[in-house]
């Protein structure tokens, strides 16, 4: 029964990645498929770019949710009577979903948005400061991909700060920032940031070459 709880879990964080909430909610709000616009690609930034400020944030809360969805149910005890692998391994599934979509025929994002949901609903003191140094650097170059790597770095500091200076096991900070020496967030979320600079080598290119495309969040009447 055990097995079949872990397969359950790992099976669910990876359907939960790959559904595709910029193509769904670009579907129902205005009949179109974002894939067929603006960079091709169905992730945040480009529903922005197409749908509009207001219905790319409500993507980006939805990947945020679905990369932190089989945490928040091991978070609220769901299935608190298994010996089950440590969060963070159920979130990079999702992660890994997002990226390797399989109803996109493993065509997917960056896993940027989703990566912050997994952090938010296990350490939510470092998906905050993952956010806030992609809101940053977004504000200061304007590049989405500066930002989104920016975030990822600055998550991964964060982490290897915790992995040596951190709290206890079993201290009340757990929940907040995650413990001291804890190899599984270490590990996990080296993968996961090494996965998104991956992901970004394109962007990297295009800056090099001076191509890569500003983003005007910040600026207003952009919708």
């Amino acid at each position: 029964m055990e097995i079949f709880v872990h397969v359950l879990l790992f099976v669910l964080a990876y359907l939960a990645g790959s559904t595709p909430m910029s193509i769904i909610v670009g579907k129902i709000t205005k009949g179109v498929d974002i894939r067929d616009y603006g960079s091709g690609n169905p992730g945040t930034t480009n529903a922005i770019r197409v749908l509009g400020r207001k219905l790319g944030m409500l993507v980006f809360l939805l990947d945020v949710l679905k990369g932190g969805f089989v945490i928040l149910l091991l978070r609220v005890g769901l299935f608190e009577s298994y010996d089950l692998f440590h969060p963070l391994a159920y979130g990079i599934f999702a992660a890994l979903g997002h990226t390797f979509p399989i109803f996109l025929k493993f065509k997917g994002g960056k896993a940027v948005a989703t990566s912050v949901g997994i952090f938010l609903f296990y350490a939510p003191v470092l998906g905050v400061i993952g956010l806030l140094g992609f809101l940053a650097a977004l504000r200061l170059t304007h590049y989405v991909s500066v930002g989104s790597c920016t975030g990822a770095a600055a998550l991964l500091l964060s982490v290897l700060y915790v992995f040596f200076f951190g709290p206890q096991t079993g201290s009340g900070y757990e929940m907040l920032v995650g413990y001291q020496g804890d190899w599984w967030m270490l590990g996990i979320s080296t993968l996961g940031v090494s996965l998104i600079f991956v992901r970004h080598r394109k962007n990297f290119k295009n800056l090099k070459e001076g191509t890569e495309p500003k983003s005007t969040y910040f600026q207003k009447n952009k919708d």
